[in-house]
């Protein structure tokens, strides 16, 4: 980085920092509170100012107080979700109360009047004493604290629940539990727990912890509830061009209260996979006894604490959970080699543990000195650990640890006046990613055939580390042409990405048949330099407006701007050897354009500056009764690039695996490549140092990244209708969703006839540039039914249906069947199903009975079709993506739960779970081969394995509650 751009960099950092500053002191803060508003008046209608609206929450005793203004109105914002009694008092009027509940992110209007019946009005339609809202023109999702703590829940990852919410989807496989909705992958989505971004900068998933894990991302009963953001939501929330989920935690209340809980499961109460030690095709050729089940092991348990420390003042809420898994995997000798040779592996074969073990622990602590502030601190912890990658013909010596840790602290600060509200926050986060050798001091040998035995090869750490500075200000009372809710709010986010790619870093060693296992042909070992550490600024800054023009009609308007410094490398300079190797031959193929986009020296390559996001939504209250709604809105949702996917323009350049190749002699292979003669002393990495300058090493690929790289984008509008009907609400939809800009790498190596791959420049074997042109295209029907389930009402459900229609245009990370994204054929989004219905509900019976369900139908994902039928040439396969419909799949689970009350007021349950009841298999890896006629595929079309953790199973708890 240049000493102009460094300053440039400064100066904006600087300029966000102060920003922060000036507007951190004079408003819906609406990623952790809620907001009520509305008018006093007399039963005349006049209006009645001077009156004391109190929000008092029945659990903590805190205290929101507002003053109403001339006209009659009044606004209080910042209520923490929960139970209230509201209170207004207004000179000789009889005093007004009412009993409400609010969830995470409503905003509602009350209208009282002082001397007659209390009127609901606006945006809200009560059921016992939950607010549902209908006016709003965001399509949300809220999940309450019922439903985290009674529908039934196999793994405790909260973010499941997320699929209650149209157009959304959670993954199924048991080490990648992520949502993602919108024809987007789960890299698109965000999650803010107490309006902290859990986002994932450096590798898959979108939330930090969840690539490549079965752990949890914080403990279920520290979430007291949280809300699926779909389409059309605020300009507050960053970093997600398709849905967001944001959450709060519980506090401590007056009273002493607590949890403790231990669910298990094992190998009797899981059924049989029955793809379990099978062929591929084992659905085309399964018979007779199901392979025996390997044995297996699961205990969640958790405790919570919370009470007061000052009653009606401060309160503090502990919580932990742990889970430890225990699952056998076999390892097995291949056919390889003589039985006497084969006999000297025998020690490596037999059944082996995999371990895995999560602790999760959250501490809270909440003061509010004044009935205008409130503070809170908190800090979590997850520690996670795994042994794993082992089983098959792969013994446990070569195993991987997998090391997943996040550890973050923050506070916030909240402060009401009469006509404004401020929420501050501060955090620290501390994520590590480290997949490692169990083993590393062993050199790695693989007997093709037979066993691999020693270290795994391969090591990875990425660390991400994010201090965050936030604050949303929301402003009531403005009158300009109707009522304005006005709320403007900025975050600065200073990040360290610290990532270590050690591939192969621990040598591997190839024996074959051929040679009889006498010694290795070859041999692979990672060189050079495998750190790709950077740092990075975020800033964003927005305003979002909640006009509301008549009693009837309502305009929210938004605009978000956000800068980020290094989201791609923007300092990297090409090396002067690749200027050398490739300038002349990429001049002539592509022209004097391509070499200034995808060369620089360093000041080519611009800061992403331009991330600027309108939002528009309108709602209409079609007879003014807050029953009949209708709603739409446009906006444009800005995400980043994942930081691993772009790392390969250095990595691959400053690290390198080397193949080390030998005979008996030292001739050359049959195909030309030099060999060395084999002796003993090789067998060692200092060997393989020795024979640098003789080996092999490698013939690199290039990886260029384009200069003009830009950050991915949606555009998203919808409109609809919202009905109050009775106790439930409904609402049917369109949703538009265009997304643009993905990152994608295609080659630029490919012959005339668009085949892989001319050889360009020797020492090198392949071209690979980087293109932001994969797009996605979404449009889908919502119809949504929603009855609370409240303490009068006893029962309550959800159901959300989704038709989708969903195509994009390139791959993911890799675009390789064509010489750019946009010459791909439209094809079906791999991840969306056409129909896909989830139904759920909850209900109180007798004798302390709790019952809840859930009840998912999907018409099948798509898979792609292979046509050889006509031959392999070019002219002649053609490869169908999404061309192949899966099979549909219905998945029942059932909860239930009795209590039983027993002395000084402690509660115990007994609990009992069971998922897919019916146990209908939920096929994947479909056979979608058509070969080369006149031969047949028999399985074409048939799954070759179920999704995994799919096959029905139950466990069994125990709850105390104190």
């Amino acid at each position: 980085m240049g000493p102009v751009r460094h300053r440039t960099h400064l100066f904006r950092i600087a300029i966000a920092i102060l920003t922060l500053v000036m507007v951190a002191v004079p408003v819906i803060a609406q990623t952790t509170t809620a907001t009520l508003r509305g008018k006093v008046t007399d039963d005349t209608g006049s209006p009645v100012g001077g009156a004391e609206v109190n929000a008092i929450n029945t659990a903590t005793g805190f205290n929101y107080q507002a003053i109403s203004r001339s006209d009659g109105s009044y606004t209080l914002a910042g209520l923490t979700p929960g139970n209230y009694t509201i209170v207004v008092a207004a000179g000789t009027f009889e005093p007004r109360t009412h009993e409400l509940t609010f969830l995470v992110g409503q905003s509602v209007t009350l209208d009282f009047e002082m001397s007659g019946q209390m009127s609901l009005s606006e945006a809200i339609t009560v059921v016992g004493e939950q607010i549902v809202e209908t006016e709003t023109s965001q399509i949300t999702t809220n999940v309450t604290r019922e439903q985290i703590e009674s529908l039934p829940q196999n793994n405790r990852n909260f973010m499941n629940f997320a699929e209650l919410a149209p157009g959304v989807r959670v993954s199924d496989g048991e080490t990648n539990r992520q949502f993602a909705a919108g024809a987007q992958t789960a890299n698109a989505v965000n999650v803010f727990v107490d309006s902290v971004s859990l986002k994932n900068d450096v590798l898959n998933g979108g939330v930090i912890g969840q690539d490549a894990s079965r752990g949890n991302p914080f403990p279920q009963n520290a979430v007291q509830e949280f809300r699926v953001l779909t389409q059309n939501y605020s300009a507050e929330f960053q970093k997600s061009s398709s849905a967001v989920i944001t959450a709060i935690t519980k506090s401590g209340t007056n009273d002493f209260s607590g949890e403790v809980f231990g669910y298990y499961q094992d190998k009797d109460f899981v059924d049989r996979d029955p793809c379990q030690g099978r062929s591929p095709n084992c659905f085309a050729e399964r018979t007779g006894t199901l392979p025996e089940k390997s044995a297996y092991e699961r205990l969640q348990a958790g405790i919570s604490l919370g009470g007061p420390i000052i009653r009606d003042r401060m309160h503090f809420f502990i919580s932990a959970e742990i889970n430890d898994q225990d699952r056998e995997n076999t390892v097995v000798l291949g056919t390889g080699g003589t039985p006497a040779f084969r006999e000297q592996f025998r020690q490596f074969e037999g059944t082996f543990v995999s371990p895995f073990e999560s602790n999760l622990f959250f501490a809270k602590g909440t003061y509010q000195p004044t009935a205008s502030q409130i503070f809170d601190v908190s800090g979590y912890l997850r520690d996670e650990t795994e042994v794993r990658g082992f089983g098959g013909q792969t013994s446990i010596q070569s195993a991987e640890e997998f090391v997943n840790d996040v550890w973050q602290i923050g506070g916030r600060h909240q402060f009401t006046s009469q006509s404004w509200f401020n929420e501050a926050s501060v955090s620290y986060q501390d994520f590590q990613w480290n997949p490692q050798p169990l083993n590393e001091q062993d050199i790695g040998r693989n007997y093709q055939g037979i066993i691999r035995i020693g270290g795994r090869d391969t090591e990875q750490n990425f660390n991400q580390k994010r201090f965050s500075l936030r604050d949303d200000i929301t402003f009531s009372g403005i009158e300009l042409g109707g009522d304005h809710l006005l709320k403007v709010g900025a975050n600065v986010d200073i990040l360290d990405y610290s990532v270590f790619k050690a591939f192969t870093g621990n040598p591997i060693y190839e024996f074959r048949q051929t040679e009889n296992y006498a010694f290795p042909f070859q041999a692979r070992y990672g060189l050079g330099d495998p750190d790709l550490s950077t740092e990075n600024t975020q800033f964003g800054i927005y305003v979002q407006d909640r006009w509301t023009v008549t009693d009837q009609f309502a305009v929210d308007l938004g605009l978000r701007y956000d800068y980020e410094t290094d989201m791609f490398p923007t300092d990297y300079v090409t090396p002067q050897r690749v200027r050398d190797d490739w300038g002349a031959v990429l001049l002539q193929r592509f022209g004097q354009d391509f070499v200034d986009n995808y060369f620089t020296d360093g000041n080519d390559r611009s800061d992403i500056d331009d991330m600027i996001a309108p939002r528009l939504g309108l709602t209409y209250d079609v007879f003014n009764n807050s029953r009949t709604v209708a709603f739409g809105g446009w906006g444009r949702y800005y995400d980043r690039v994942i930081y691993n996917a772009s790392l390969d323009e250095r990595f691959r350049l400053q690290y390198s695996v080397g193949t080390f190749r030998f005979s008996e002699t030292g001739a050359p292979t049959s195909e030309g490549f030099a060999t060395v003669a084999w002796e003993d002393r090789f067998l060692t990495e200092a060997g393989l140092q020795e024979l640098l300058a003789l080996g092999v090493t490698g013939q690199p690929e290039l990886f260029l990244i384009e200069n003009n790289t830009e950050a991915p984008y949606s555009d998203q509008w919808n409109v609809g209708v919202r009905q109050a009907l009775g106790p439930v609400v409904a609402s049917l939809s369109y949703a538009n969703i265009r997304s643009h800009n993905g990152f994608t790498f295609i080659r630029g190596d490919l012959r005339p006839d668009n085949t892989c791959c001319l050889t360009l420049v020797p020492g090198y074997s392949r071209l690979i540039l980087s293109n932001d042109e994969v797009r996605t295209w979404y449009d889908a029907i919502y119809f949504t039914l929603e009855k609370p389930f409240t303490g009068t009402s006893r029962w309550g459900g959800q159901l959300a249906y989704t038709y989708n229609d969903a195509t994009q245009e390139g791959g993911d990370l890799f675009s390789l069947d064509a010489p750019r994204p946009s010459d791909y054929p439209r094809y079906r989004t791999p991840n969306v199903e056409d129909h896909r219905l989830v139904a759920s509900g909850l209900v109180r019976l007798p004798f302390q009975i709790t019952f809840g369900g859930v009840l998912e139908y999907g018409s099948g994902l798509p898979y792609n079709i292979n046509d050889r039928s006509l031959g392999e040439g070019i002219n002649q396969r053609v490869l169908r993506r999404g061309a192949g419909e899966g099979a549909d799949h219905t998945l029942i689970d059932l909860r239930l739960e009795k209590g039983f009350g027993l002395p000084g007021g402690l509660q115990a349950s007994i609990v009992g779970e069971a998922f897919n009841v019916t146990d209908e298999e939920f096929y994947t890896n479909y056979d979608g081969d058509i070969p080369v006629l006149p031969a047949v595929n028999a399985n074409f079309g048939k799954p070759r394995a179920i999704v995994g953790a799919t096959q029905r199973r139950y466990q069994v708890g125990l709850r105390l509650q104190y």
